[in-house]
């Protein structure tokens, strides 16, 4: 596995426990969601 996919899903994965299982009401946790996001795009082009 690529470090950049692995990353990536563990940011979606934080995403997801701080947005829905552990609400912690802060905007600067769809930041996760961004680079979580943008990461598995990157990867996605990148791979070969």
């Amino acid at each position: 596995m690529n470090v950049t996919l692995g990353v990536a899903l563990v940011c979606l994965a934080l995403w997801i426990v701080f947005g829905f299982v552990i609400p912690i009401g802060v905007g600067a946790v769809h930041l996760l969601l961004a680079v979580g996001t943008i990461l598995l795009v990157r990867w996605w082009a990148l791979r070969a």
